[in-house]
């Protein structure tokens, strides 16, 4: 190797390896939403009001019941990361079926449905450069007709969270460092899955 070949090999090296030490590690794109199928325990979503799941094997939704005072909302935290795009997507049935995302950092994206067959819906959301949680929701509307939500995906940068959640709910931010699934809650956690 002459001594000019050896000289470009030593600086693509050191170029390449300062890019890579500077690089930020990239985050995985997964679903954050657990039981978005609604077809396993721990149920994970927190729900108000009238809301039952489906009794029909294989064939796994939640059937919501408004009131006057009550529009039948069921939520769940996810873990994001600053400054980030997520997608929201649900299949739904019903009039006045709303999916939407929430954040303390003023993000607020929802979509409606009031088709009577099962319908996709999806929305986007960008998070605030102080934002590492959201709250995912679905809803109905006051004293209108049940509906039906089938499944709920959200999806982004990060990585799926453990079986069962998280201990302390879904902060901190996730990091390099976190892998699939986890910190878990505790070693015996384990999703059941309902037939």
């Amino acid at each position: 190797m002459s001594a000019l070949t050896a000289a470009a090999a030593t600086v693509g090296l050191a170029s390449g390896s300062g890019f890579a030490a500077g690089a930020a590690d990239p985050q995985p794109h997964a679903n954050l939403i657990l039981n978005g199928g609604f077809d396993s325990y721990p149920w994970i979503w927190k729900c108000d009001g009238s809301v039952w799941s489906s009794s029909i094997p294989h064939n796994h939704y939640v059937t919501g019941h408004p009131t006057a005072d009550n529009n039948a909302r069921c939520t769940q935290r996810v873990r994001v990361l600053p400054n980030s795009t997520y997608l929201l997507y649900a299949t739904v049935r019903g009039p006045f079926a709303f999916v939407g995302v929430t954040g303390a950092g003023g993000e607020n994206a929802s979509t409606w449905s009031s088709l009577s067959d099962w319908n996709n819906l999806s929305v986007q959301v960008d998070t605030g450069p102080d934002t590492t949680e959201l709250t995912v929701y679905f809803h109905g509307w006051y004293e209108q007709p049940t509906y039906d939500v089938r499944r709920v995906s959200f999806s982004g940068p990060g990585y799926p969270p453990p079986p069962c959640g998280y201990p302390d709910g879904p902060s901190p931010t996730p990091t390099g460092t976190d892998g699939p699934g986890s910190p878990s809650p505790t070693p015996t956690c384990q999703r059941t899955y309902i037939p």
